[in-house]
């Protein structure tokens, strides 16, 4: 819901959201460990979600205009 929002305000326009119950698959949170990758190779997430996501909209739309 956190990407939803955060796409909902960049973009200016609210998601037609249409919530249902839990499916056979679903999980109620996820959590990723990046620990290895990082030990591995020396890779850390810089870009936050609150500022990545924003930047790609801004860049689609000159992508899509352009």
């Amino acid at each position: 819901m956190e990407m939803i929002a955060t796409l909902e305000a960049a973009l200016g326009v609210q998601a037609n959201k249409i919530m249902r119950p839990m499916q056979p698959g679903d999980v109620t949170a996820t959590y990723a460990d990046i620990s290895k990758l990082n030990a591995l190779t020396g890779y850390r997430p810089r870009v936050a979600l609150g500022d990545g996501l924003p930047k790609f909209v801004d860049w689609w739309r000159s992508f899509e205009n352009g």
